[in-house]
């Protein structure tokens, strides 16, 4: 196995996000707005997990978005290799959505109900023209869900007929299938069972281990996170209150707000 290359592949400095919450009548000028990210620096190593955690509002998921570049920030910049996304040409930008993929809470939300799924894991290699053969397809298909622990007759199977669990799987074959850099994993397990949220949990460490892939772990739920990560972001109102190893978070919070997380994770 080869060593993965050091250095950051995904950084943000000083990134903040602004959402209108009310506009002026007529004119419609913003007259409320909400700061959801506010003034956030990050960067993710080669090979590592990065748990993002915090409440519901606390900016996480709006930061991944950022991240994975469904949102642009309202002030700072997002870079790839060292390249700002607004900077990137065409092959540029091609290259960062093929290395960054996602992962949501909703798997089955985000795929095509009339899709089977063998098409639904092999649309990425169209959209981003990795792979045109369908006969090669078809079989970066099929291997991808033998990797994910899926049976081989699910590539014919609609959303409707499978589990939560196995649609999850079904979303990890599809993040993994153009062989990105990081996935970024929003709540991955959270509308799981807790038997399933641990297969799953486990086949996400395994899978990264095969293919030294980098990991954004966003998650509520500091155990699961402490679980998962090499380093843990804790994120309360759009703001870093206290980042470090996953032991030290974890075992040793410094902020009030951490240790109402960890008192959380241990009373559930």
């Amino acid at each position: 196995m080869n060593a993965v290359p050091a250095g950051p592949i995904l950084c943000c400095e000083d990134v903040s996000r602004e959402f209108v919450t009310e506009r002026k009548a007529i004119i419609g000028t913003p007259k409320k707005k909400f700061l959801a990210v506010n003034g956030v620096s990050l960067c993710i190593e080669a090979g590592e997990t990065v748990g993002i955690v915090g409440e519901s509002g606390s900016g996480k998921s709006t930061l991944g978005e950022i991240l994975g570049g469904l949102r642009e920030p309202t002030r700072g910049t997002v870079r790839f290799r060292g390249v700002a996304l607004k900077d990137m040409d065409e092959g540029q930008y091609q290259r960062y959505r093929r290395n960054v993929q996602f992962i949501f809470q909703d798997p089955k939300g985000s795929m095509h109900p009339q899709f089977r799924i063998r098409q639904i894991i092999g649309e990425p290699l169209l959209t981003l023209k990795i792979c045109s053969d369908r006969a090669q397809r078809r079989q970066l298909v099929k291997d991808m869900i033998d990797q994910v622990g899926l049976e081989e007759g699910t590539a014919e199977k609609y959303p409707s007929e499978l589990s939560g669990g196995q649609c999850q799987r079904v979303a990890i074959a599809r993040a993994l299938i153009v062989h990105p850099k990081i996935i970024i994993c929003d709540e991955p397990v959270s509308a799981l069972d807790v038997s399933v949220q641990a297969q799953i949990l486990n086949l996400l460490k395994e899978l990264q281990q095969a293919h030294e892939i980098a990991y954004i772990f966003i998650s509520h739920d500091i155990g699961v996170v402490n679980y998962m990560a090499d380093r843990i972001i804790v994120m309360n109102r759009g703001s870093i209150v206290e980042t470090g190893t996953a032991e030290q978070v974890f075992y040793s919070p410094v902020d009030e707000y951490t240790r109402k997380l960890v008192a959380s994770s241990f009373a559930s």
